[in-house]
């Protein structure tokens, strides 16, 4: 039997959690493991959302590049801005490629005004996407930001990478000039 035991500061409340068998925790462990492929199976084709303005965004119709990238952020993240920052200079990197940059926040509805305060103050040539409800979100297991996808010219995830600190853009990077370096009929 294992039994795992969670402390708080306060001595007076003290909970335990038991697993009963090693099978239960066997399942958790796989299942934290698998987490990360499951991400990379999902297709986002399907998504229908709003821009930051209104109009109606249909990614199916959005997938025709070189390269698709996907961030996840809000306007309170600093290190999503970092990432902006670092993402652009990546697309000016490759000008002979079309790199889209589709980004989508998780800003709640009483601060989608920061948003469009945020990309009027801001030259980023990206497509901004509001997700309020964090509907999404959700369906696609982000739970915190900033969160970056990958995406091929279908809607599949070919790399997902949460968190941000300087140099993750080379790693995205590299995984972009993989993807650029397969043959055609690998991409689909």
């Amino acid at each position: 039997m294992l039994r795992l035991t969670f402390h708080s500061r306060c001595p007076q409340s003290i909970s335990r959690f038991t697993f009963k068998n090693e099978i239960t925790m066997n399942k958790l462990l796989l299942l934290i493991f698998l987490l990360p492929s499951l991400l990379l199976s999902q297709n986002i084709s399907n998504l229908k959302m709003k821009s930051y303005d209104g109009k109606k965004f249909f990614m199916k119709n959005n997938l025709n590049n070189d390269a698709t990238i996907v961030l996840f952020w809000a306007t309170w993240c600093l290190p999503c801005k970092k990432e902006f920052t670092e993402i652009q200079k990546l697309q000016k990197k490759y000008p002979d490629k079309n790199i889209k940059v589709i980004t989508i926040s998780k800003d709640t509805p009483r601060s989608l005004a920061k948003v469009k305060s945020f990309v009027k103050s801001h030259s980023y040539k990206f497509t901004y996407l509001i997700d309020p409800s964090g509907e999404v979100c959700s369906k696609l297991l982000i739970n915190a930001v900033p969160h970056s996808f990958l995406v091929d010219k279908n809607g599949k995830v070919f790399y997902s990478h949460s968190g941000y600190r300087k140099g993750d853009e080379a790693e995205l990077e590299r995984e972009l000039l993989k993807y650029w370096k397969k043959p055609q009929k690998e991409k689909s």
